[in-house]
């Protein structure tokens, strides 16, 4: 009878024991929390204010060169039109960026959030059929990391663009166009 017992206690515990994956756990909620995090940030951003901003730089860009037509400016008369050009390029794919990163969030989060599930569950088989297992779990996990880090560093930069894309706007504009505006006006010597 004792050995019955002891053989019904050790299947139980058996059972009850640390799920494949369990020891993810920990990290896979901690990065969840930290995309949470990362994802408020970036949607709290003026992402509408780029479009707009993209709008004017180009505009601006174009009465510039338009103004310059034919005139050659040496590196230091340029910078003001260098800086007009980074400008529009900073902000011009931010929507585009806006866009993708946001479904990456939502696909980060969705993902992470199955996987935890999964290991909460004790689920063993995944939905195409293959054995999720220690080694499934490791996997997974390493590969949910690599991409979350990778879509972390992404949302850093799509922040950073923005940003030095908005910074003094008006300022860069208008001294592009002042300087097209004086490098226009002084007479030209005729080509031999």
């Amino acid at each position: 009878m004792n050995w019955r017992l002891l053989t019904i206690g050790l299947l139980l515990l058996s059972a009850c024991g640390p799920r494949p994956g369990s020891d993810h756990l920990t990290a896979l909620q901690a990065r969840l929390s930290v995309i949470d995090s990362a994802a408020a940030i970036f949607n709290a951003a003026p992402h509408e204010a780029a479009v707009a901003a993209h709008t004017r730089t180009d505009s601006a860009l174009a009465a510039v060169e338009t103004r310059m037509q034919g005139l050659i400016v040496n590196l230091e008369q340029g910078r003001p039109f260098s800086l007009l050009d980074q400008r529009r390029r900073l902000l011009q794919k931010q929507p585009g960026r806006q866009r993708r990163i946001a479904q990456e969030i939502d696909r980060t989060r969705r993902q992470i959030g199955h996987l935890i599930e999964a290991i909460v569950d004790g689920a063993n088989v995944d939905a195409l059929g293959a054995p999720m297992d220690q080694n499934y779990f490791d996997l997974a996990s390493a590969d949910e990391m690599r991409i979350s880090e990778h879509l972390l560093e992404e949302i850093d930069i799509a922040l950073d663009f923005l940003r030095r894309g908005l910074t003094d706007l008006e300022g860069v504009i208008s001294r592009a166009d002042s300087a097209s505006k004086a490098l226009s006006s002084i007479p030209q010597s005729p080509t031999p």
